[in-house]
């Protein structure tokens, strides 16, 4: 038996009656109708879903299973958009912190009555110009958006003893125009890189980020030093529809809904290289209709 919710959310057509084998669920969903797991979660279609089943007794008798089915798709969407807007909130910290402390220097100064040094060193604020992230290349990311993100994400990577840094390769000419496709896609395979390379032995630890426009579409690479997947044969998409698998190179459900996120776009996710005793892992994303393009005369006019 199931009701319309449940075929709505699990894709079914005319179920009843039909074996659960017969029924095309992927191996999360059919781990939780047969009560192999009790709970999970997993992709199906565009839907984020959290699997709950439970045994059925009476009299001491088994009867079978209930498999409880939730839609978690609106509630994880709007996390990743907080862990977004979170990321850019730490970035403003960091530069009003280190503005107060530049404002405080030129105070001392002058203070001191050594205004001469005062001007030479607001003169050199004024040259350097905004407040750096600890990001080496990320002078070559023009985007406004992917600039502040990226130096959010390198501070973050910093307090974990992790340089964040951009290919010397990165090369983007648009400008980015789905920022939350973006920044839940780029920011959850950052932060598993992140994680990666701290568990990693390797030293220095790090994370490499490469950018590349395609047309409308924002195409990254994300590699780290650590230990790679273990295991896990690279792959056109993986994760594929249906897992939620703890192992891969992060926790939860951040990669499904990436991929998902990805492939509602016309793009994917996908392994370039499992890594493992030379190298990490290496992820990469496309995710189309993500950039406009900019004109040359359009650019010298900004």
């Amino acid at each position: 038996m199931s009701n319309a919710a449940a075929d709505r959310l699990l894709g079914l057509d005319e179920p009843v009656g039909r074996s659960i084998d017969d029924l095309g669920f992927a191996p999360a969903v059919l781990d939780a109708a047969t009560g192999a797991r009790t709970r999970s979660s997993a992709i199906v279609g565009d839907r984020m879903l959290y699997l709950d089943s439970r045994p059925v007794v009476r009299d001491g008798h088994a009867l079978g299973d209930v498999l409880i089915v939730r839609d978690r798709t609106d509630l994880v969407a709007l996390t990743e958009r907080l862990e977004t807007v979170r990321t850019m909130t730490a970035a403003l910290r960091v530069q009003r912190h280190e503005f107060a402390n530049r404002m405080h220097v030129a105070a001392g100064l002058i203070d001191a009555d050594r205004v001469p040094q005062a001007r030479a060193f607001l003169g050199e604020l004024v040259d350097r110009g905004p407040v750096a992230f600890p990001v080496v290349g990320l002078d070559l990311v023009g985007d406004p958006f992917l600039h502040s993100f990226l130096g959010a994400k390198g501070v973050e990577a910093g307090e974990r003893g992790v340089a964040l840094r951009i290919a010397e390769d990165t090369q983007l000419i648009g400008t980015v125009q789905e920022a939350e496709d973006v920044a839940a896609v780029l920011g959850n395979l950052i932060d598993n890189a992140v994680t990666a390379a701290v568990s990693g032995e390797r030293t220095p630890r790090w994370v490499e980020v490469a950018l590349l426009d395609d047309g409308d579409a924002l195409v990254f690479t994300v590699s780290d030093s650590g230990p790679g997947l273990g295991g896990i044969e690279p792959s056109p998409a993986q994760p594929r529809e249906g897992t939620t698998d703890d192992d891969v190179h992060g926790h939860g459900i951040g990669l499904p809904l990436s991929t998902e996120i990805a492939r509602r776009s016309g793009g994917d996710l996908w392994v370039i290289d499992q890594g493992g005793a030379e190298s990490g892992a290496v992820f990469a994303a496309r995710i189309g209709g993500a950039v406009a393009r900019t004109s040359p005369d359009e650019k010298e006019n900004t």
